[in-house]
């Protein structure tokens, strides 16, 4: 019998629960109050940025930042993740949602969420298997600022763990290998 979207969403396993918690703990200490003005600059609230890493692995990011307070970024953007392991191929279309709060400097905590529609094409049966997915990521890292041609750049630094949360339709096999991933990432922007 096949499950509906709704019904996988609410089946969030343990360790995604756990991994969320933590997250939250570790980025919401009063050191966040303390950061300096010149992360989360009020006179350029705006940032873009892509991902130098991730292209490694066939996902394509552009991620939007917007701070509307000193400490952190709301985050949003889109991915088509096109990657291959032993089990098929996606071509998954995916919004990105997240927030990153500073803790000391550049320092900072992120979450992110990846809702994404993938209709994966499996290599055990040859079959595509469309559904909507949902992945979290997990990271902590460290932003680097620069001038270039009057231009202000920033580098984030932010190995993480990413994890499935849900998907509707799930392929043969799929569970096999299913766990954290380490997602190393680096990414390039500007702020505007």
């Amino acid at each position: 019998m096949r499950k509906t979207a709704i019904q996988l969403f609410f089946k969030i396993s343990m360790r995604a629960v756990t991994f969320f918690a933590l997250f939250l703990l570790v980025s919401n200490t009063a050191y966040g109050q303390a950061v300096e003005k010149s992360i989360a600059q009020r006179d350029k609230p705006w940032g873009i940025g892509t991902s130098i890493t991730y292209p490694l692995a066939e996902i394509y990011m552009m991620q939007a930042s917007y701070s509307p307070w000193g400490s952190g970024e709301i985050l949003g953007g889109a991915a088509y993740q096109n990657w291959k392991n032993d089990q098929g191929r996606a071509s998954a279309y995916t919004v990105l949602l997240g927030y990153r709060q500073y803790v000391w400097r550049g320092l900072h905590t992120e979450m992110e969420l990846w809702p994404a529609y993938n209709p994966f094409l499996s290599s055990i049966d040859g079959k595509t298997y469309a559904g909507f997915e949902l992945w979290m990521s997990l990271r902590i890292g460290y932003r680097f600022d620069f001038q270039l041609a009057g231009n202000d750049i920033f580098i984030l630094t932010q190995p993480g763990l990413g994890f499935g949360v849900a998907r509707e339709n799930p392929w043969p096999e799929k569970g096999k290998g299913d766990g954290a991933v380490f997602e190393p990432q680096v990414i390039l922007g500007i702020k505007l």
